[in-house]
């Protein structure tokens, strides 16, 4: 099963939620970003997606990649906790996909808070910005 089939159904999320949440891109430019590490020889390239772990040439570019998909800031912080973790223990839907897991109940109400979260960050939709410069990457900048 691919990913976007995986998150619906653990998720039980409509088509119209997965394309609001712009998930099938979000998963392309993470799995490229880890993809990207693992080839440089990381030992374990998922770090690169965290909001946490990641150094921080690693966070401000996989930030500005998802930028580019429209998320607002409140938007940005939601999506990057949903897929690649949190320092609480939720593990990430990128590592669970991974394993093949499928979630448990604790994992898919933390999930679903999530995307619920996400719906209502209504702030304008704006371009993540850096020191006020609209910045321009896209996925072809992860390609190597």
């Amino acid at each position: 099963m691919n990913f976007e089939g995986w998150v619906a159904q653990e998720l039980a999320l409509a088509d119209e939620d997965l394309e609001r949440l712009h998930l099938v891109a979000a998963f392309q430019i993470l799995v490229c970003r880890c993809e990207a590490a693992r080839r440089r020889g990381a030992s374990a390239p998922l770090v690169t997606a965290s909001p946490k772990l990641a150094g921080g040439n690693s966070r401000t570019l996989t930030r500005r990649m998802l930028g580019q998909l429209g998320y607002n800031r409140n938007q940005l912080r939601v999506i990057h906790r949903l897929f690649a973790g949190s320092t609480g223990g939720w593990e990430g839907l990128l590592a669970l996909f991974a394993a093949g897991h499928h979630l448990d109940e604790r994992q898919r109400g933390y999930a679903r808070r999530q995307v619920q979260l996400f719906m209502v960050a209504v702030e304008p939709l704006t371009p993540i910005t850096m020191a006020g410069v609209r910045q321009s990457v896209g996925l072809t900048d992860c390609v190597t």
